[in-house]
Formats: C-alpha cells, structure tokens, sequence
C-alpha cells in the first residue's frame, strides 16, 4: 500500500492477541482502504483465527521519525513484566454495565463536580 502501512504492520507486530497470547505478524494487518490522512486496517490473529476488527490509523511521518522507535525482536529482554494482566471480555462487561448504570446525572462522579 505505502510507506504508512508498513509502519503500521510493523507496530502490530510488537503487539500480542489478548485471545491467545501471540504476537500479530505482518499477515495479520490487512488492509481496507486509504483515505486522506488515514489507512483503515483489518486484524486478524493468525494463531487463534480471532477477528479483532477494523482499525482506523493516520501517522504524521514526521513526527513518526522523531519520536516512535521500534526495537527488534533481539533487543527486547527475554522476559517483559506487564504490570496488568490483558484486558478480557468480562472486564469490558463489568465496566459497560457500569457506566451503564451511572445514570443522565453522571458528571456528579467527576472530581470537583457537585
């Protein structure tokens, strides 16, 4: 597709399937189409077959160059401590019933709000 697509493969690739665990490879990014300032992407996970869904991503280039590095898979550490474990269905369960049952008066719930 482009040079953008390529970078966006590449940053899936340092991502793992909350399903099975696995790291993306390149294959799992595919894409959709380009528009103007974004490329819309379908990933799926090549190991357990799992849709995760379109993707709507835009990169600035240059800001790109200036700030994201990726590190190849020699220089990572063997072992990476994760401070949370993945997210999971039921989490996303639990939290859409709550901000389910917040209620039109919500904002009260905010810091500094009465």
């Amino acid at each position: 597709m482009d040079q953008n697509f390529e970078l966006i493969r590449k940053f899936f690739e340092n991502l793992k399937c909350s399903c099975c665990d696995n790291f993306f490879s390149k294959d799992s990014v595919e894409p959709v189409r380009k528009e103007e300032n974004n490329v819309i992407v379908r990933i799926t996970c090549l190991h357990c077959g799992k849709n995760l869904g379109l993707a709507i991503l835009g990169i600035d280039t240059k800001e790109y160059k200036n700030s994201l590095k990726f590190q190849e898979a020699d220089d990572l550490p063997e072992e990476m401590d994760m401070p949370y474990d993945p997210i999971t269905y039921e989490d996303v369960a639990q939290a859409h019933n709550f901000f389910s049952e917040l209620g039109a008066d919500w904002m009260k719930h905010l810091p500094g709000r009465e």
